[in-house]
């Protein structure tokens, strides 16, 4: 089974193809194959690799913000402080089921079709998931954000008076002015694949030619992300990544199956892949109001396309 986890995902599906989901022998490959393309999912998002990602073994969780803590100082070597009160402002994540289903039927098997054509139906959905799980972080992010910077209009990115850097260094200050952090981050950018061309182009930086993309990673240590989310069409986000920030959160606790693949008698063969999952924006006792769901550490630039 170690030998088998190790494999690409497209060498799991090339062996399957061969003899079908139910051959000889295969019951820990097709167990495989199943984990694998859970978590493939997971791994082509962009949104996972920005935001903490845990699995978990509840549905619904509430964190208690309260009071700003506080740490008295200097204090006489006999005196106590007094504690922080946990209050009851709170905030929560409800992670809601979804669901991907394919069947090969044996009528395209008698056709000489191969199992290959379930295998990619499968692809299918696992890309299809990583479609809807960034769309569920990158909402959740948008929504979050504490900070925002409007780009004037006639200066949009798509435009020959915009100012990209600009607009970028000014999210950048915000969110070092405003968030509980040292400001020393290292910071994430997600920018609509259509605005792509924008952080590749090359200028002269000082004596040194490199693209908006390549400046942004020597200046202020900022990684570029690129989406083709719809909620990112007219905005970019620029955060300090990680889980302070925010958590994605899937289900693997009991009462589910995360895979099946069965046989249906006389039709063919069902795969369906069943998940729970949900976006927690971090509350820091910011800038941003209790129970608010904003968090500082996240700034969205928008009016960025004409």
């Amino acid at each position: 089974m170690n030998d088998m986890a190790n494999n690409t995902l497209e060498e799991i599906l090339t062996i399957e193809a061969a003899t079908g989901p139910f051959a000889s022998g295969d019951a820990v490959l097709e167990q495989t194959l199943r984990d694998f393309i859970e978590l493939q999912s997971t791994t082509i998002a962009v949104g996972t690799q920005v935001v903490g990602v845990r699995s978990v073994g509840w549905l619904e969780f509430t964190w208690y913000s309260g009071a700003e803590g506080t740490f008295s100082y200097p204090l006489d070597d006999n005196s106590v402080t007094d504690p922080t009160k946990v209050g009851t402002a709170n905030y929560g994540v409800h992670l809601k089921k979804g669901q991907g289903r394919c069947v090969f039927l044996d009528s395209t098997l008698l056709r000489g079709e191969s199992f290959e054509n379930l295998d990619r139906q499968q692809m299918a959905i696992v890309r299809n998931r990583a479609t809807v799980i960034d769309n569920v972080i990158l909402s959740a992010l948008i929504a979050g954000a504490g900070q925002s910077v409007a780009v004037a209009a006639g200066s949009e990115w798509d435009t020959s008076s915009a100012d990209a850097e600009g607009n970028i260094l000014s999210a950048m200050d915000k969110i070092f002015e405003n968030a509980r952090v040292s400001g020393n981050e290292a910071l994430a950018l997600i920018v609509p694949a259509k605005h792509r061309n924008v952080l590749l182009q090359t200028t002269l930086y000082g004596n040194v030619v490199q693209s908006l993309q390549e400046h942004l990673r020597g200046m202020g240590n900022i990684t570029v992300y690129y989406s083709r989310d719809a909620g990112l069409a007219d905005t970019c986000l620029l955060l300090v990544p990680g889980g302070e920030t925010a958590e994605f959160f899937t289900y693997n606790g009991d009462g589910f199956m995360e895979t099946e693949l069965t046989r249906i008698p006389g039709v063919g063969y069902d795969w369906m892949l069943t998940g729970y999952m949900g976006t927690v924006i971090h509350e820091h006792q910011d800038t941003q109001s209790a129970g608010s769901g904003k968090n500082d550490r996240i700034c969205k630039i928008t009016n960025i396309t004409a």
